[in-house]
C-alpha cells in the first residue's frame, strides 16, 4: 500500500528527522548515565553545590528522555498512520522547550561562574547571565504559548522571532563563554614560568575549546535550520538532542579532573600527589596538593622562590625514611606570582 499523501508536504523530512532526534537523544542520555556513575564514584568528597548541580542535571535529562518516549509512542505506535500528528504537537512536548532553555542556563551558569572565579569581575558575569538568562526566557514563553493555542505547528511560525532569539541567544551565550575562558586562561599561561603549570593550563585551554564548540556547533546548527528550513522537521534533530549536549559537555568537564589527576602524578613523578581527593590542585572544589616540577620554561627568566619544601619517603623493610630540603623565604613577590600560576584552574 502507498504511504499516505499531503500534498506540498515532504512526509519524510517530517517523520525521519524526529526518528533520528529521538535515538540520537538516547545515545546522548546513555553517555550521561555513564558520566554520571563515573562522577559519583570518583569525586564523593566534592562540595555540595557541585554535586547538586550533577544531579540537578541528572533528573531534568531522565525527565526529558521520559517525555521523548512518550511523545515517540503516541507519534509512532499508538497514532501511527494519523496525519493529525504531523500538525499537532503531541502534549509531552510542552515541557521539552523549557527544559532545553534550563538545560543550558544550568551548563552555561557553571562555566560563567568559573569565569567569575578567574577574573575576580562582576561585569562580564553578568553579561553572560543576562544572554543565558533571556534565552531560557524566550524558550519558557514559547512553550506555553503553544501550549495555549491548542499545539498547533503553525503557531511556531506565528514566533519565530521569540523561536529566533532563543535559539540565537543560546549559540551567542556560548561563543563569548569559550571566547572568554580561552583569553583569560591563555593570559595566565603566559605569566606561568613552569613547563608543569603552563602544560595544565593548556590542557586547559584546549578542553575549554573542544566543549565550547561541541555546544556552540549545536545551537549554530539548530538556528540555522530553524530559519532556512522551517517547512520541515529537519531542525528537531537538534532540538532534541541541544540539551544532552550541554549536559555532557558539563559532566565531561567535572570528570576530567580525574585524567587531570593521572597525569598530574604523571608528570610531577609523584612528588606531593595524594589520593585523597579529587585530581587536580587546579580545581577549587577539589583538594589541594602541592606544586610537581619546578622546571622553568625555556625562554622565561628563572625565578628564585626562596625555600621549597620537598619531602621523599622510602619504605624498606617495614622502615621509613624522610629525606627534607627546606627553604624559608615564602614572602618574596616571585612567590606571589607562582601562587597565581599554579592555582588557575583551582578557579577553573
Amino acid at each position: 500500500m502507498a504511504p499516505p499523501q499531503i500534498p506540498g508536504v515532504n512526509i519524510p523530512l517530517m517523520t525521519g528527522p524526529l526518528v533520528l532526534g529521538y535515538m540520537w537523544g538516547y545515545c546522548l542520555y546513555g553517555m550521561l548515565v555513564v558520566q554520571t556513575y563515573m562522577y559519583y564514584e570518583t569525586f564523593k568528597k566534592d562540595r555540595i553545590g557541585i554535586k547538586a548541580v550533577v544531579w540537578s542535571i541528572f533528573i531534568l535529562e531522565t525527565v526529558f528522555t521520559i517525555m521523548t518516549t512518550i511523545a515517540a509512542w503516541n507519534q509512532y505506535g499508538d497514532g501511527w498512520g494519523d496525519l493529525d500528528t504531523l500538525t499537532h504537537i503531541d502534549w509531552s512536548w510542552e515541557p521539552l522547550p523549557p527544559l532545553n532553555g534550563l538545560l543550558a542556563t544550568i551548563a552555561q551558569g557553571f562555566y560563567i561562574w568559573r569565569i567569575y572565579n578567574l577574573t575576580k569581575s562582576i561585569w562580564l558575569p553578568i553579561l553572560l547571565f543576562s544572554i543565558s538568562l533571556m534565552q531560557c526566557c524566550m524558550a519558557w514563553y514559547y512553550a506555553i504559548y503553544v501550549s495555549l493555542n491548542d499545539l498547533l505547528l503553525i503557531k511556531l511560525l506565528e514566533k519565530e522571532a521569540f523561536v529566533s532569539a532563543w535559539l540565537a541567544g543560546s549559540a551567542t551565550c556560548d561563543i563569548l563563554i569559550t571566547v572568554s575562558l580561552v583569553y583569560i586562561l591563555s593570559r595566565r599561561r603566559t605569566k606561568s614560568s613552569f613547563d608543569y603549570t603552563s602544560s595544565l593550563v593548556g590542557r586547559l585551554i584546549r578542553y575549554t575549546m573542544e566543549t565550547g564548540f561541541l555546544t556552540t556547533f549545536g545551537a549554530i546548527v539548530e538556528l540555522i535550520l530553524w530559519l532556512t528550513m522551517q517547512t520541515n522537521f529537519i531542525h528537531f534533530i537538534f532540538f532534541l538532542i541541544i540539551g544532552r549536549l550541554y549536559s555532557n559537555a558539563l559532566m565531561g568537564t567535572l570528570n576530567a579532573r580525574s585524567i587531570s589527576r593521572s597525569y598530574n602524578s604523571g608528570s610531577a613523578g609523584g612528588v606531593g600527589q595524594s589520593d585523597a581527593g579529587p585530581s587536580s590542585s587546579f580545581w577549587r572544589d577539589a583538594n589541594r596538593g602541592t606544586v610537581g616540577s619546578l622546571k622553568a620554561v625555556p625562554g622565561r627568566p628563572a625565578q628564585s622562590f626562596g625555600t621549597v619544601h620537598i619531602t621523599t619517603e622510602v619504605m624498606n623493610d617495614g622502615r621509613s625514611t624522610t629525606e627534607g630540603i627546606y627553604m624559608k623565604d615564602f614572602t618574596s613577590p616571585a612567590k606571589s606570582e607562582f601562587d597565581k600560576s599554579v592555582h588557575i584552574a583551582d578557579e577553573y
